[in-house]
């Protein structure tokens, strides 16, 4: 049994070599089935907000959401679980929390490739020594395979491409609504529940 590290970034863009993960969310789930969740800002310069895809702006509510950090800090914690306040961090923190979150687990997300690209530019790691297990699990291909896995004789099979919100349904899982779409706390969670629904919470 190894630890599972529910991911979701919110990214100026599509392209981790030219775009940035402003909104970083990891739930990190013990073998012993403790989760801890983290949520971290970015602060993001004029120079990376011109770069940025306006389109992936207005997706993940970047003008509504982000939190203004004070220019000598490079990110901010959020607290969680109704907590007040947050942590503000300085250059190389976010960095050094990433990685203990992401440490040896097996990443879960919705498209976990894309969000393991802008983690890795993050961390500056290479793929070969990322911090985390090579293979990401994907919930739209684990659930699609339940699916087809449990269909009736007669019933139409998921198609590709398959649609995240559709196999999410079709495991149970209501995904996020619009006020919680696209933020990347409200992503991971929806990707552990879809997991969830699958594999009955396995690790």
């Amino acid at each position: 049994m190894t630890a599972l590290a529910f991911v979701d970034c919110e990214t100026t863009g599509l392209d981790p070599r030219r775009h940035e993960a402003w909104e970083i969310a990891v739930i990190r789930r013990e073998t012993d089935g403790t989760e801890t969740e983290h949520l971290w800002q970015a602060r993001l310069g004029a120079d990376e907000l011109s770069l940025a895809d306006p389109r992936a702006l207005k997706i993940g509510r970047y003008r509504e959401r982000r939190i203004a950090i004070p220019d000598d800090h490079a990110a901010v914690a959020l607290r969680l679980g109704g907590l007040p306040g947050c942590r503000w961090l300085r250059d190389g923190e976010l960095e050094g929390e990433l990685d203990a979150a992401l440490r040896g687990a097996v990443v879960v997300g919705s498209n976990p490739g894309f969000d393991v690209a802008f983690l890795a530019v993050t961390l500056g790691a290479e793929p070969d020594n990322a911090p985390w297990h090579y293979r990401p699990v994907d919930i739209a291909t684990l659930a699609a395979g339940h699916v087809y896995a449990t269909r009736q004789v007669g019933e139409a099979p998921p198609r590709v491409p398959f649609s995240s919100r559709e196999l999410s349904r079709a495991v149970g899982v209501e995904p996020p609504g619009e006020d919680v779409a696209h933020t990347a706390l409200g992503d991971a969670r929806w990707a552990r529940d879809v997991y969830d629904a699958v594999t009955g919470g396995a690790r």
